[in-house]
């Protein structure tokens, strides 16, 4: 009766969220790569930005200075050509702004104000009120920028009292050569980072990622119970001092698991010597498969001859599995051989077996258990069974009758008591006795092997002696679970009367 299959359950999910939580985090050294190569790319992109803005300011600087210029100049012809009149001055001013190519300077615009009165250059027909005062205000502010007609601008000015040169252009060709400029020294900037960033990733790979992969790979194969392996030949400190612990845990770890393995192998032969050495009964053969799910089994059988020629079998299946179902298995054996020495009937031996096992073990330790006496002058079988799966006596003419339980599980209730079966044996019959590892085993499509199939296998291998028999249902036992692992305990019994 163990809870195996219930712990592989737990145990799988345990291991799907541990699967779950790894593939939720970046391993260390993709995040180090991703913060090296985030931070350089960033550097990259923050060196561009710095690198434009610097770049169209000082065009912007530049352009100032030329219009600055051409204003001083423009404000001296205007001086000279100011006796000839307004119209001498609006045909030179469209002259020189006629002459300023679109393409290499765009929105080029002059504007003169000689006391109240205002001329403004009218070759690209560029000249309006709005024009004059976004160039007026822009004159004003520190930068020289103003914005008109949906475009940004830039002015230079020569001012008198009496006289004020304008002289404009669009700033759009200047931030076009800006960015082109940028664009050009970023490209080289790039191809730099570039290498710089290969170098270092390298670096990174061969100092930090790959070694910490060396590690994880130990951990990983000590996690999977390959203890005592190594892991060695780290160039730097910390790392080796980390491989170091490793492999101090490693060795460790091994040293417990070879120690912990000799414990077991002993553990499981002080078991097997617990059990009956000779199964030669008066009356009947006994054939026994016995078979741990680990080192120790909370499965249990005995015999014993009693003092008036007749012979006890006793099957139990303790809670649980491993070191402490297998001590909780040695006391029922304790407890059958001071019964056997007191009692005959299989009533009072049941009884003391549960009193004693209810006043000393654990509140959460029960076992099942059937018991059979049979005497071969009588030839009569008696049955007790304490919650255990159905004993199955077959007659030998193929008839099958289920021995199912007749009273409670021991260890629950020390005054619990059980009403018991009685059967005529005839030469030819056969009594299957088996614990819940045989019926709840389970295929990869999660079917339980059942008690059809024991009842279907237990007419199937009549014609064959009982040790043959029990070798054929675990045979077909077997073939039915597959690759999965035997989880339970499995102990079976048949008598052949």
């Amino acid at each position: 009766m163990s809870q195996k299959q219930t712990d592989s359950t737990d145990s799988q999910g345990d291991s799907e969220s541990q699967i779950s939580f790894d593939k939720s985090h970046w391993s260390i050294g993709k995040q180090l790569l991703l913060a090296v190569n985030g931070v350089c790319i960033g550097l990259v992109l923050v060196f561009h930005v710095y690198d434009y803005q610097k770049e169209l300011q000082r065009r912007l600087d530049d352009k100032q200075i030329a219009l600055h210029d051409e204003a001083v100049t423009t404000q001296e012809a205007v001086r000279e050509l100011q006796h000839h009149g307004h119209g001498a001055l609006q045909e030179y001013i469209d002259r020189v702004c006629a002459r300023m190519e679109e393409g290499r300077s765009p929105g080029h615009h002059i504007a003169v104000r000689i006391g109240d009165d205002v001329l403004q250059a009218r070759a690209h027909e560029r000249q309006s009120h709005a024009m004059l005062e976004a160039l007026e205000q822009a004159a004003g502010t520190s930068n020289r920028l103003g914005h008109v007609m949906d475009r940004d601008f830039i002015v230079g000015t020569s001012q008198d009292p009496d006289l004020s040169v304008y002289v404009s252009e669009y700033v759009d060709s200047v931030q076009r050569q800006a960015a082109r400029d940028s664009l050009r020294r970023l490209g080289g900037s790039a191809i730099l980072g570039l290498l710089a960033a290969v170098i270092v990733n390298f670096v990174l790979l061969r100092i930090v990622v790959r070694p910490l992969e060396r590690l994880v790979s130990v951990v990983e194969q000590v996690g999977e119970g390959h203890f005592g392996q190594q892991a060695n030949g780290f160039r730097s400190q910390e790392l080796s001092y980390l491989s170091r612990a490793i492999n101090r845990m490693s060795q460790s770890l091994a040293d417990s698991d070879r120690n912990r393995r000799a414990q077991m192998a002993k553990a499981r032969r002080i078991q097997q010597n617990l059990l009956p050495s000779c199964t030669v009964l008066t009356g009947a053969t006994l054939a026994v498969f016995y078979e741990p799910a680990e080192d120790v089994a909370g499965d249990f059988y005995d015999v014993h001859t009693l003092p008036d020629g007749s012979w006890l079998a006793l099957m139990a299946d303790v809670t649980g599995h491993g070191i402490p179902a297998a001590m909780t298995a040695t006391l029922l054996k304790v407890y059958l051989a001071e019964a056997s020495e007191l009692y005959t009937d299989p009533l009072e031996i049941i009884r003391h077996i549960n009193g004693r096992f209810t006043e000393l073990s654990l509140a959460e330790d029960f076992a099942t258990a059937i018991l059979v006496r049979y005497s071969p002058k009588t030839r009569t079988l008696q049955i007790v069974n304490a919650g255990h799966d159905a004993g199955l006596y077959r007659s030998q003419d193929g008839q099958i009758q289920e021995c199912s339980s007749s009273g409670l599980l021991l260890g629950i209730d020390s005054s619990a008591d059980w009403s018991i079966a009685e059967l005529e044996t005839a030469p030819g019959d056969r009594f299957l006795m088996f614990t819940d590892g045989l019926t709840e085993t389970f295929n990869g499509n999660q079917t339980m092997f059942g008690r059809d199939r024991v009842l279907t296998l237990l007419n199937k291998t009549a014609g064959e002696i009982p040790t043959d028999a029990l070798q054929s249902i675990s045979r077909e036992l077997a073939t039915f679970r597959g690759d999965r692992p035997q989880l339970d305990d499995l102990t079976m019994l048949l008598l052949e009367f």
